[in-house]
């Protein structure tokens, strides 16, 4: 069956609302955040630098760590081409953790714009009996 034989079959008050323009808005910028997020994976990576004192004949490699993004469907293939697995680390709670907080921030804005304004500004509805200009306790002979 398909969506509006659905509709028409249940009563007014049991029909699912269909997302509004402003739920398609905020779920459309949030799912963009999301996926840039997604995308973007926060790596470790090792970084060497060999370095030789002036009048010595001795070489000191030191290796540091450095932060960085990269993009997610280059990661498999970095990490297979790092001579160890140590020289490439996803730092997977900062990922997990940026990807929570972009999805609560999405729920907080399409409660708040959404659903607290819209309340507000919406006039009040009319209720039953009220379109019709008599009042519920008079009768008319």
């Amino acid at each position: 069956m398909d969506q509006k034989a659905e509709d028409k079959a249940l009563p007014q008050n049991e029909r699912t609302p269909q997302p509004g323009p402003c739920a398609k808005i905020v779920g459309g910028a949030f799912g963009a955040l999301f996926l840039i997020v997604l995308l973007a994976v926060p790596v470790t990576t090792r970084t060497a630098q060999l370095r030789r004192d002036p009048g010595s004949n001795i070489i000191v490699r030191t290796t540091f760590p450095r932060k960085g993004t990269m993009f997610l469907p280059l990661y498999p293939s970095a990490k297979a081409r790092s001579r160890s697995g140590a020289d490439l680390r996803i730092r997977s709670a900062q990922w997990v953790a940026t990807m929570a907080i972009v999805l609560m921030m999405g729920g907080f804005d399409y409660f708040v714009v959404c659903r607290l304004l819209r309340r507000r500004l919406r006039p009040a509805e009319p209720g039953p009996g009220a379109g019709s200009g008599l009042s519920a306790s008079r009768t008319i002979r």
